[in-house]
């Protein structure tokens, strides 16, 4: 390979070419659900515009690479993201409890995968307490569920409740996950490149979640970053989608897995 320099009227000419591709072809990308499970549970919402699509495949990712026994969903509204859940539960073969304020038993989910499926209509805060234990004594769980995904009222002091309900419940390794991370500036912009309004005009989730790491985040950026026993990482579109992967300590030096001094 060549070290000459790149002549000045050749890379004029590249960025110009560049500048050009960018105006006619704008960078845009679309979700696919290549696994049939997947595919399979979301249905016709597998292509259907909602503000949760473009992580769904996410969502899936995360909760199979978790591996776990109990996936917990706070807030479900109408469903999209349990058969998200509900797909990587079938994969695992884990039990996917989603807890609601309101009423979501009657939502819309295929036959086959209401097996693994528990509803609770109740406040997400008060039921992480003794209520949970009970659910999963009844079932002979431990009360740690690997996989947490939370996407409910998207506010300041709520969030912070969950946070210190649900964080102290969370398995370890396991990973809690985060919808509607960013939504400061009341506008979302999809994979697909589309923009439309979205957000509520406030930072309460992402900020919640920083005041727990003692971080200060820009959400309207990709970030990964490693704190206090977790590795965070971030997407800014579709609301935005943040993950909290939390991760076993090392081994202390001279312990069994570790490096003892003397090596």
């Amino acid at each position: 390979m060549s070290d000459r320099p790149v002549p000045h009227r050749v890379r004029r000419t590249g960025q110009k070419l560049a500048r050009a591709m960018r105006r006619l072809a704008p960078a845009r990308w679309y979700a696919s659900m290549p696994h049939p499970g997947l595919a399979g549970a979301l249905g016709r919402f597998a292509t259907a515009n909602s503000d949760i699509h473009d992580h769904l495949g996410t969502i899936f990712f995360e909760a199979v690479a978790a591996s776990p026994r109990l996936i917990v969903e706070l807030g479900t509204r109408g469903g999209v993201s349990t058969r998200a859940l509900l797909a990587a539960a079938e994969v695992t073969g884990a039990q996917v409890l989603s807890v609601d304020i309101a009423d979501c038993s009657a939502v819309d989910l295929p036959a086959a995968l209401r097996a693994r499926w528990t509803f609770v209509q109740a406040d997400d805060v008060a039921f992480a307490r003794a209520p949970f234990e009970q659910f999963c004594a009844s079932r002979g769980l431990p009360p740690s569920p690997e996989v947490i995904f939370i996407d409910t009222s998207h506010e300041y002091e709520h969030t912070r409740a969950e946070l210190a309900a649900w964080m102290p419940r969370l398995a370890t390794p396991g990973v809690m996950l985060f919808h509607d991370t960013h939504m400061g500036k009341g506008w979302r912009r999809t994979l697909s490149g589309k923009a439309e309004p979205g957000g509520n005009g406030t930072r309460g989730v992402i900020q919640a979640i920083e005041e727990v790491f003692g971080r200060r985040w820009d959400e309207t950026t990709y970030f990964a970053d490693a704190a206090c026993g977790y590795v965070v990482s971030h997407v800014p579109w579709s609301s935005g989608f943040t993950v909290l992967r939390k991760v076993p300590a090392p081994p202390a030096p001279g312990t069994a897995g570790g490096v003892s001094p003397a090596e």
